[in-house]
């Protein structure tokens, strides 16, 4: 794939699919954004860079494994508790709290901060948070790495996980790569099952999914401009499908699709096309949402 960057400079489709989305941007009354993993790799956190891969998990990059795509369960589902362990503390200290508030998202923020604004994301690290967007108009829908929940459910009762990464990270012993005082790891303390991540059955999880609900429920006869970035098919049906309805069923919106090939991992594209149901209501865009979003803060006064 030709660089965006050269399509630019030959004033290919780049140009002309950017001053439609400005427009719509310019003009829309309402704008619903839409972040997947690809918004996150544009900012400089990708879950395919091997080099990033080896700064924070440089064991796991000595035992031949390339990046994080390569440990997702099924490849762990085997490990031994104290080795899951060392893996997810490294690699939640690192996502959550060692990599920076991205200036990408913080340009995505100016662009929009003076709009009527929601935003959906099934990103985990809390990124719009610690950029400064407002969380009231935030929906974590995979939820965050912040909260431990019991595996079992026994209780609601949830754990912080920061007190937990700072107790694990020193016990991790580099060269079995394990926790190496077993009771130090987690489990719940009234049922003594695992603790786990809290996706979506956190204390709070309802009330932000209804300020969701409410603001789409605005968007009726309005004009609504819907920016998807860097959403694939890891999990359709928390943005990409629900995006597709809503455009169909809404009578002035426009979806602009924003999301590039993966040059890391050849074969598995970021599908920026649309429904042919949707002729004339989005636009697949191909290309990197750094590029995009750059390019849109460059011209945002104009």
């Amino acid at each position: 794939m030709a660089d965006i960057r050269d399509t630019e400079k030959s004033g290919g489709d780049f140009i002309e699919s950017m001053e439609l989305l400005k427009t719509w941007l310019d003009t829309a009354d309402m704008i619903l954004i839409g972040a997947g993993a690809g918004l996150s790799a544009a900012a400089g956190l990708s879950y395919l860079d091997e080099e990033l891969f080896k700064t924070f998990q440089p064991e796991m990059a000595a035992m031949g494994y390339h990046y994080p795509y390569e440990l997702f369960e099924r490849e762990k589902e085997n490990w031994p508790e104290a080795r899951e362990w060392a893996y997810n503390v490294r690699h939640v200290n690192f996502v959550r709290y060692v990599f920076p508030p991205a200036e990408l998202y913080k340009k995505l923020l100016a662009l929009v901060q003076d709009k009527d604004f929601f935003v959906v994301t099934s990103n985990c690290d809390r990124q719009f948070m610690r950029t400064g967007f407002p969380m009231e108009r935030v929906f974590e829908a995979q939820g965050s790495y912040d909260r431990l929940m019991c595996r079992d459910r026994c209780t609601k009762e949830e754990w912080d996980i920061k007190p937990i990464i700072d107790r694990l990270l020193p016990l991790i012993d580099s060269e079995t790569f394990m926790i190496s005082d077993e009771s130090a790891i987690p489990h719940c303390p009234h049922c003594g099952a695992p603790l786990f991540a809290a996706i979506r059955d956190f204390e709070g999880y309802k009330d932000e999914q209804a300020r969701y609900v409410d603001w789409l429920v605005r968007t009726n006869e309005k004009k609504l401009c819907i920016l998807e970035l860097g959403v694939g098919f890891n999990t359709p049906v928390v943005i990409r499908w629900p995006f597709e309805r809503l455009t169909y069923l809404h009578d002035n919106a426009h979806l602009f699709r924003v999301n590039r090939g993966y040059r890391e991992w050849p074969g598995h594209g970021g599908y920026p096309m649309v429904p042919k149901a949707l002729s004339g209501k989005a636009t697949p865009m191909p290309y990197d949402a750094k590029d995009v979003i750059e390019w849109l803060y460059n011209r945002r006064l104009s």
